[in-house]
């Protein structure tokens, strides 16, 4: 049948092309679930994040056919999958990017405040956020407090980038750098 005749054909990509439908699943059930809840995700205690990071080392396994105790860093880089907390980052940069750019409904810009300049300090930085005081714990993870953390870690030219999808670009970049190069 022609079903056969295109498998013996396509047998050398076989692989490629299945590892790919793992990589689309992985993407679809895993990375989806994580990135829709980033910003409650940022506040989770490192015991919480870890178990998490265990999903997507299991994940990285299984598009990779791997057993249960091999490493998953060179896989995970080859894929371009950042880890967990470093995929929180991510998310919770892009979202600060986009209510910063008014790309985002007023309630979530409402929550973000940059550093008002004054004086002539150096360390004056007008891209610079402030974070908000909450004075209990369990809201650590709040929008308000986790954004302004994560984006004055940035650089300032990658604050500063003009357009979103350079931001992406370049948000990923140093992230992947931060987190596979160090």
């Amino acid at each position: 049948s022609d079903h056969a005749i295109y498998r013996l054909s396509s047998g050398i990509n076989a692989e490629y092309g299945h590892r790919n439908l793992k990589i689309k699943l992985v993407n679809s059930l895993v990375h989806s679930l994580t990135d829709y809840c980033s910003g409650l995700l940022a506040g989770l205690l490192s015991k919480d994040l870890d178990r998490l990071q265990k999903v997507q080392n299991s994940a990285v396994r299984f598009v990779f056919g791997q057993r249960q105790y091999r490493g998953t860093t060179a896989p995970r880089k080859s894929l371009h999958f950042l880890p967990v907390r470093s995929r929180i980052e991510f998310k919770l940069c892009l979202l600060t990017n986009k209510s910063l750019n008014g790309l985002t409904p007023k309630y979530l810009t409402n929550l973000l405040h940059r550093r008002t300049l004054t004086s002539n300090r150096l360390d004056d930085d007008p891209t610079y956020l402030v974070k908000s005081i909450i004075k209990y714990v369990p809201n650590r993870g709040a929008f308000s407090v986790a954004a302004p953390a994560a984006w004055n870690k940035l650089p300032k030219n990658l604050r500063e980038c003009p357009t979103l999808e350079m931001f992406k670009t370049y948000l990923k970049t140093f992230l992947s750098k931060k987190t596979y190069e160090c």
